[in-house]
């Protein structure tokens, strides 16, 4: 008995310390997107982060299984898919440029609550009484967080929420997608989508990257792969009950970076309305847990046809 409650809290442990590393790398993935966009547009770096996270996309195929891993019954699916996965990965990026850090990943927090709402339209689930309240009360949060009409207010706080509807979306319909296509199709078509909006947008606003920004380029793909690798081996770990609130140690990273580098410092309302975004999305992951599904929250990678599409936490 003693052996297995020490195997039970290993790999409890195991799966906590996996999900604190996976997201304090997609913090600073984060943080270097904000940085970048000092200097070149967001759809550029949508794209190098796009070209270069196909790197490590195509290791996790070749380690499960290969090409075959690829093929999809479901084109049209896929395409809805990448269509919603590339708005909010550019959504998402476009934010980080105009925004405050923690305020962006705060509000990026708000994707389980468009979740839970949109598998009622979407999937035909059903969503029981204490869900749609945390749902409400997690959008008082956001407009705590966002304050319309107040003169503090940002018009680019719209970018972020925007994006986490995106992102809810296209996890809504990769659950779809999961009881026939592969997790690994579902990300790498989402990825290719992303890839090649960025790659049409680019040329426009195109800026040469200086030499000693190219390797920052690149780390953006190579983050984004390695952070959602780590989330994901947190989810099979251990349970998702016990791994997932770690991923809103993300607003302490951005919070953390924000000041350090940039002197920002989040005011009171942004902290408790994010807070409140945090309690909810916790209480929705914990009834979903409860009816035996994985909450889905930004980086979570499915390994089975129950859970939701793969992200990094911006779409794509």
């Amino acid at each position: 008995m003693s052996d297995g409650n020490e195997q039970d809290g290993f790999t409890a442990g195991r799966g906590i310390i996996l999900m604190i590393a996976g997201v304090f790398v997609m913090s600073v993935m984060d943080m270097m997107i904000k940085w970048m966009s000092a200097g070149y547009p967001s759809i550029e770096i949508v794209f190098f982060r796009t070209l270069f996270g196909l790197i490590p996309l195509f290791a996790i195929v070749y380690w499960t299984g290969g090409l075959r891993q690829l093929r999809t019954r479901r084109w049209k699916l896929q395409l809805a898919r990448g269509v919603t996965g590339t708005g909010a990965t550019v959504g998402f990026f476009f934010a980080l440029g105009k925004l405050e850090l923690a305020e962006v990943v705060a509000l990026a927090f708000a994707s389980p609550l468009f979740v839970t709402a949109l598998s009622v339209p979407v999937l035909g689930e059903q969503v029981g009484f204490r869900r749609v309240c945390a749902v409400l009360v997690g959008f008082v949060g956001v407009l705590i967080i966002v304050r319309p009409g107040a003169d503090v207010f940002s018009p680019y706080a719209l970018l972020p929420i925007g994006a986490s509807f995106c992102f809810a979306l296209a996890m809504v319909l990769g659950r779809r997608l999961s009881s026939t296509d592969s997790a690994v199709s579902i990300v790498f078509y989402t990825t290719l989508a992303a890839l090649t909006v960025s790659a049409i947008g680019t040329p426009s606003v195109w800026v040469m990257p200086v030499p000693a920004d190219w390797s920052l380029l690149a780390a953006l793909g190579l983050l984004g792969g390695c952070g959602q690798f780590l989330v994901t081996s947190a989810f099979r770990a251990a349970p998702a009950a016990i791994v997932a609130p770690f991923e809103y140690s993300a607003l302490i990273w951005a919070t953390l970076f924000g000041y350090v580098i940039w002197a920002e410092v989040p005011d009171g309302m942004t902290l408790l309305g994010g807070a409140i975004v945090i309690a909810a999305g916790l209480y929705i992951g914990y009834r979903e847990t409860r009816l035996g599904r994985r909450p889905q929250g930004p980086g979570v990678m499915p390994d089975s046809p129950a859970d939701g599409p793969p992200a990094d936490g911006k779409g794509a």
